[in-house]
């Protein structure tokens, strides 16, 4: 079976409040420049924990395996809990904007029949990265500079990138043998994000993309998330935290070495920093 990495749940939040703590400096200084000069550039890091449930199938050689589990369904039929890393990273200059998003996730499956079965588990890694442009709305930097204020403006970003997908499955059944197998795909993806303030603090987040196209192997795939957020500080630098669901449809095919079609939702909650 695949070993997973194994990371501290105590890991992310500790390393944002670094970050924080670290950029807490920087907002300082920028805020001493006063309202006379303002800095076009503007970052803001999102570390979050994700819950996905799983539908779908996947393929390792010429053995396949399926599975349809609920969130609930998670702590019962897996050996391992399936979320290890996401994060989400932004660079902005005026309405222009850079993005990084990655997520990790190495998943064991229990055998549903210990006869014929030892199981099957697949590793799962997706990193998102493009440029974005804001159609209105203030500028990112615009928003820092005067993050308590109670009025803000509704916010419509628009943007196109690229996904690359890392996938490893392992099957393994008794008397037939296992099979492994690894690849790796990258095709483009647009979507839009939409934030809107709704009470003074509290804000709406919506963000869909879908991409794929047929581009190296990958059939389709597509991204969804809703969000409701709360804006404060931390550290004395600007910080919001987030609840919601996300999901995400990958269907990919290398050929034969190995393929999937997976679909992964469930709630999460995320920290971000602004500076």
């Amino acid at each position: 079976m695949i070993e997973n990495p194994r990371f501290s749940p105590i890991f992310k939040p500790l390393f944002l409040a670094s970050i924080l703590a670290a950029a807490s400096d920087v907002h300082a200084a920028k805020s001493a420049e006063g309202d006379g000069i303002q800095d076009p550039w503007a970052f803001n890091l999102t570390m979050y924990m994700w819950f996905p449930g799983l539908d779908g199938n996947f393929s390792a050689g010429p053995l396949s395996d399926s599975f349809s589990l609920s969130f609930i369904d998670i702590a019962d039929k897996m050996s391992s809990f399936p979320m290890a890393f996401n994060g989400h990273l932004e660079a902005h200059y005026e309405r222009l904007g850079f993005y990084l998003d990655g997520n990790y996730m190495g998943m064991d499956f229990k055998p549903r029949f210990d006869r014929i079965s030892k199981g099957s588990s697949m590793e799962l890694g997706i990193m998102d990265y493009g440029v974005s442009y804001r159609l209105f709305g203030s500028s990112a930097s615009e928003g820092v500079a005067h993050w308590d204020e109670n009025s803000r403006s509704n916010i419509l970003d628009i943007y196109a990138g690229g996904r690359t997908i890392w996938l490893g499955n392992e099957v393994d059944y008794i008397g037939i043998g296992s099979s492994t197998g690894s690849a790796s795909f990258s095709a483009p993806v647009i979507g839009a994000r939409l934030i809107a303030e709704f009470l003074p603090k509290w804000f709406l987040l919506l963000d869909g993309n879908a991409g794929g196209f047929g581009v190296d192997n990958v059939n389709f795939t597509g991204a969804a998330l809703a969000a409701v957020g709360y804006r404060t500080s931390l550290f004395g630098v600007p910080t919001s935290v987030e609840a919601g669901y996300k999901a995400i449809n990958i269907d990919v095919d290398s050929g034969g070495a190995v393929a999937a079609d997976v679909t992964l939702n469930g709630p999460f909650v995320g920290l971000t920093g602004y500076w």
